[in-house]
Parts: C-alpha cells; sequence; structure tokens
C-alpha cells in the first residue's frame, strides 16, 4: 500500500513538472496587462471539511476573510465558495455584505475536502470584464481528501483544470495554510505558484489576521496609506483626512485580539466594524480634518493600521478659440498687405469632485506642481497642475472640440474619473481688414465748414450796423398797415414781424416832462436832441443821464430807441416792471413801436411812482441848419 501511495505521489510530481514548463513557456500577453486599481474581484476559496475543526476551532478563519473583505475598495466584488465533500455554500462577488455575513455565520467544519470542485466553482464566478484584478484566496489545511481514491483522483483532476483556465483567465491563487499538521495532497499549493500566486503559512507568516493585511496590502494593486498607532489610554490612531474624499476606510488588524473599539469624526455617513482581531472605520463623504480611534489590546505593538482613500471625480475641460495675427514686415505694412492669422485652442483642464461640492479637487496645495498623464484629442500629453489647473494650447485649424482624460493611477489615492464629453469649439470668423482710410468726406466737410465761417464773417461785417426788430404797426394803420415791400406781416394782427434799422438815423428832438417822483422833486422840462446823433442804438437810461436827471435802477435802461424809416423814432420796452404807453396803448414788452412826429410816449418806471411824458417833435429847417 505505502509502494502504491509512493508510485502515485511520483505519477502527480511528474504531471505537475510538465504542466508547469509547458505553461512557463506560453504567451504571457494578457498576464501584464494595465489593470484598473480600483476595480476588482475575489473570492474566498474556504475549506469547511472536518480536518479544518483542529486547525481553527475558534474560527479565526471567518474573522480573517471579513477583515479582508471590508478593507477593500468600493469598486471590489467580493464572493465565496465553501466545499467540503461538496460544495457547501456559493456567494456570488457582489457589494452587498449581507450574503457573505450569513454564509460565514452559518459555516460548519464536516465531511471531507473537495479542493476541486470547489476551485472549479470559485472560477466559474469571475466575471469576464477586462483590465480589473481576479484573485482566489484559498484558506485550507492543506489536504484533498475524499471517500475513496476515484473520487480523491476526480478531484485532482478537477483541481490542475481549474488552475490552467485561472492562470489563462489572469486570476492569482494566493492560498493561506491553516495550521500546521499537513498531510499528504500538498499539490493543491502548486495553484499558487502556476498562477503567479502566492503561498502564506499560518504562524510563519504571522496570524490569519496579519496575513490577510500582508494580502490586502502587498498583493492587491490599490494605494494605501500607513498610520501610526500610539498606546495612549490602551491604544488610538489619529488619522488625517485629505479633503472631498468620496470615501475613507481606516483598517486595524492585530496579531492579538481587538476591544473596545470607538471612533471619533465627522462624515455624512459612517460605520464602525470589529471583529475579534480588527476593526475597520468605513466613513462616507468625512467632512472632519482627521479621525480618532480608541482601542484595547494586550499589545499594541502588535496593531498595524492603514488608510484607504477614494475619490469621486469628473474631468472638466474648458476650450475657448483664439486668433493671433503673424508678425507683418514693414514692407508688408507699407504696402498694405492683409494679415494672415493663426488659430489656437486655449485647453484648460481640472478634476472636480463629483459628489460632493463640485470643488476642484486640483486647488489643494498638495496637488501643486503635480504631473498628471492626460490624452488630449487622442494624444498623450504630460500636464503639470499650476494654481489647479492643466493648461496647454492646440493648433485649432483641423479640430472643432476637444476631448481629454486624466490618468490618476500614479496618485496616492484612488480616483474614479468620468470622462468628460468633448468641449465644443466655437469658432469665430477671422476680422475684417479696416478699408485705408478716406480722407474725402473730411476735406469736403472742413471746406463746407471754411466757407461757412467766411460766410457767416462776411455777413456779420455787413450786417453789423443793422438792428432786427419785432414791429408793431404804427399808431394810426392799425388794421390797415401798408408796409414797405418784401417785409412780412403776422397773418393774424397784421402786425410787422422783421424790420431793419440799418441806413436810418435819428430825427427830430425829444421833450421831456417828469409828471412825479418818487421823492417828489420838481425837475424842469428838459430837450433832447436827437438829430445828428447818427443811426446808433440809445437807452432812456443815457437820454436822461445826458440832462442830468439821475432816477437810479428802475428801469430805464431797458427802454431802447432806435432810427426808423419815414423819420420815426422805433421804442423798444425790455424791461421787467416798466408801463410804457404811445398814446393810449400799451406797448408789449420785446416790440418795437414806431413813433411819429408830435406823437406822445408816457413811462411809469418800475419803482411804479415816477412817471414822465416824451414828445417826439420835429426841428425847423432853420434849427438844422444852425446845427450844420
Amino acid at each position: 500500500m505505502d509502494r502504491m501511495k509512493l508510485w502515485k505521489a511520483v505519477m502527480y510530481c511528474s504531471t505537475i513538472v510538465c504542466m508547469f514548463w509547458s505553461l512557463a513557456f506560453t504567451s504571457r500577453a494578457g498576464e501584464e496587462e494595465s489593470l484598473n486599481r480600483g476595480k476588482g474581484e475575489i473570492i474566498f476559496l474556504l475549506d469547511t471539511s472536518s480536518s479544518m475543526n483542529r486547525q481553527d476551532s475558534d474560527r479565526y478563519v471567518m474573522d480573517a476573510i471579513r477583515q479582508a473583505a471590508y478593507g477593500l475598495p468600493s469598486g471590489y466584488k467580493v464572493g465565496l465558495v465553501a466545499y467540503n465533500t461538496g460544495i457547501q455554500a456559493v456567494v456570488a462577488p457582489g457589494t452587498d455584505m449581507g450574503p457573505l455575513e450569513a454564509a460565514l455565520d452559518g459555516m460548519e467544519y464536516t465531511g471531507y475536502t473537495n479542493a476541486g470542485q470547489g476551485l472549479a466553482e470559485a472560477e466559474k464566478l469571475f466575471s469576464d470584464e477586462t483590465g480589473i484584478a481576479r484573485y482566489i484566496i484559498m484558506l485550507s489545511d492543506g489536504e484533498i481528501d475524499m471517500p475513496d481514491e476515484a473520487a480523491r483522483e476526480s478531484s485532482m483532476a478537477l483541481y490542475r483544470e481549474a488552475v490552467l483556465r485561472a492562470k489563462e483567465r489572469g486570476i492569482r491563487i494566493l492560498i493561506v495554510a491553516i495550521g500546521t499538521e499537513m498531510g499528504q495532497g500538498m499539490h493543491i499549493f502548486d495553484g499558487a505558484e502556476l498562477t503567479g500566486g502566492a503561498i502564506y503559512w499560518e504562524g510563519q507568516s504571522g496570524t490569519l489576521s496579519r496575513i490577510m493585511e500582508r494580502i490586502v496590502t502587498e498583493r492587491f494593486p490599490f494605494p494605501w496609506e500607513e498610520v501610526g498607532i500610539t498606546d495612549a489610554g490602551g491604544g488610538s490612531v489619529h488619522a488625517l483626512l485629505p479633503p472631498h474624499a468620496a470615501r475613507i476606510r481606516i483598517v486595524l488588524t492585530g496579531s492579538g485580539d481587538v476591544t473596545g473599539v470607538l471612533a471619533d469624526y465627522g462624515a455624512e455617513k459612517g460605520r464602525t466594524i470589529t471583529g475579534k482581531r480588527f476593526a475597520v472605520l468605513d466613513m462616507e463623504r468625512p467632512s472632519s480634518e482627521a479621525a480618532k480611534i480608541r482601542f484595547e489590546t494586550e499589545d499594541v505593538s502588535g496593531i498595524k493600521a492603514y488608510m484607504l482613500v477614494e475619490y469621486e471625480a469628473e474631468t472638466r475641460v474648458e476650450a475657448a478659440y483664439r486668433i493671433e495675427a503673424l508678425p507683418q514686415t514693414e514692407e508688408e505694412i507699407k504696402k498694405g498687405a492683409a494679415p494672415v492669422y493663426e488659430h489656437f485652442a486655449d485647453v484648460k483642464i481640472w478634476l472636480e469632485d463629483a459628489g460632493g461640492r463640485h470643488e476642484n479637487l486640483w486647488l489643494e496645495e498638495a496637488m501643486e506642481g503635480q504631473e498628471i498623464p492626460c490624452t488630449v484629442n487622442g494624444a498623450a500629453y504630460m500636464g503639470v497642475i499650476g494654481d489647479g489647473y492643466i493648461t496647454t494650447v492646440l493648433p485649432a485649424d483641423d479640430i472643432d472640440a476637444v476631448e481629454v482624460s486624466v490618468d490618476m493611477t500614479e496618485q496616492p489615492y484612488l480616483y474614479d474619473v468620468a470622462t468628460p464629453p468633448a468641449a465644443e469649439l466655437e469658432k469665430y470668423p477671422d476680422p475684417v481688414p479696416d478699408p485705408p482710410p478716406d480722407y474725402r468726406p473730411l476735406w469736403i466737410a472742413l471746406a463746407l465748414l471754411l466757407g461757412a465761417g467766411l460766410g457767416i464773417v462776411l455777413w456779420w461785417v455787413k450786417k453789423k450796423n443793422t438792428t432786427i426788430i419785432y414791429m408793431a404797426p404804427a399808431s394810426g394803420d392799425v388794421g390797415k398797415q401798408k408796409h414797405p415791400p418784401g417785409i412780412p406781416l403776422c397773418a393774424k394782427s397784421r402786425t410787422i414781424i422783421r424790420k431793419e434799422t440799418a441806413g436810418y438815423t435819428f430825427c427830430g428832438r425829444l421833450s421831456m416832462y417828469v409828471v412825479r417822483t418818487r421823492d417828489g422833486r420838481d425837475i424842469p422840462p428838459q430837450t433832447y436832441r436827437l438829430f445828428g446823433r447818427g443811426d446808433g442804438r440809445l437807452t432812456l437810461d443815457r437820454i436822461l443821464t445826458d440832462c442830468g436827471i439821475r432816477f437810479g435802477k428802475i428801469g430805464a435802461e431797458d427802454i431802447i430807441l432806435y432810427p426808423g424809416p419815414d423819420h420815426n423814432m422805433i421804442l423798444m420796452d425790455q424791461s421787467e416792471r416798466c408801463t410804457v404807453m404811445r398814446g393810449s396803448e400799451i406797448m408789449k414788452k420785446g416790440m418795437g413801436y414806431p413813433v411819429s412826429y408830435h406823437e406822445k410816449v408816457t413811462v411809469t418806471f418800475e419803482d411804479e411812482m415816477t412817471e414822465m411824458e416824451i414828445h417826439y417833435k420835429n426841428l425847423k429847417p432853420s434849427e438844422r441848419e444852425a446845427l450844420k
């Protein structure tokens, strides 16, 4: 019987060696493909045979599975296959931990060890999604043990086939060897080596909690950050939290039991998951700058902690169209050559918090100067963050939109980045050059202005001695006015509207009688000669002053005399409150009234007390001759 077992062992080892060398020289093209660090699928393959009762009497295996499952990023899907003689439990990969917890709680160690069927079932649970990490974490005491030899051989064959399929699909097998009593059938560990996995021995590699912590931090491709432990209060963690994170997990693992876990933090949602030898603080949208965790343990030096930070982000891009004229030579400028334009797209890229306040994640001080790989319209570009943005300039002649993606895989945190739609480039026509200035209208306008100015000057010189006044009809002609030819009449009053006084000279004389004064003075009659005084303008104040009569400012300076035609005197009242009467007719303000020889004008001044009469009289021929 011993010789038979030895022969079978030799044959099996030979088969394994051949299979290994066969796989070593096959194409490994898909094995090194770029993986999405934030996504993965993990199946826990748990040996629940009766032999595990001796190796895991305290059920630390269940605790280690929960520790690993709760310490993974949100994009990792976890499943479970438990096997003994057959399949005891199957939990398909998903984000809900409820079925996994229920399966672990109801797990029993009983029956034989059908590792082949268990691995085959686990391999089938993986999806065909590309670019994600895939692992089987197998926890077993190492034996394939079935009721009879045929069933054992069948399980071994299934195991080999499942390993080959796992290898083809890029699934790595990580084996955790439970306990120290390893019997025959050590061949199950070959699955780790053939798929690029690893083997961890309980005791030699640490406790199950420490092994799971090593697997998560050493084997899985997502970034994590170690957090320091202090022995304050039995044991504590003080972790600084980066701002605007979508989710942060702080995982504590211990060589011994971890109890009395209390967490102090601020977040939209949060929970603390505890186990025998681990604790996980799970925060969604944390709002505090730090999280504090206190715990109790017998040996603080055996506690380790790591932090996993996730961001939900959207790439933002703006593209502004710009036209720039090429410099011209002096010769081109002299010839008035049309400018030649270049066209550019000024591109601005940043990363925005997708689920929070939509703030620019690159405005944080830690991001300043960071190099970020980008793809801009299909071309690779290494951008450098400055003041929260990556900027670049593209030639815009052949593009109508700008498509951008950013690669945040080299950053210390996990970023789930949504690619934005293309930013449309709003183009506009090139500027139309202004035509050469046409100065002809300006010269014409200047000539017209100059001609008008000269005309005004000539007219002014010609008319400088001409006074235009509004004329009332003569006292005897009201209703039957005979006016000189060319003088327009008002349609209603038949009043002469305009009258030119140029060319007329004063005639006759004025006999003036002061009827009364404000102070009661007696002023003798006065005679004022108009004849010979030319064609100028006279005020009544000037006439009174020449006669030695001074009334002060009572309106005499605004009663004006002009020479008129037919030896008439034109009298105009421009005062505010004087009353001037031609005969019995009150003269209207601002209108010239002709006064004929022997007509009388009565003036009541603005003080309403001083009154005088003015008689316009002719000179005798002898009087005129005497004045020549």
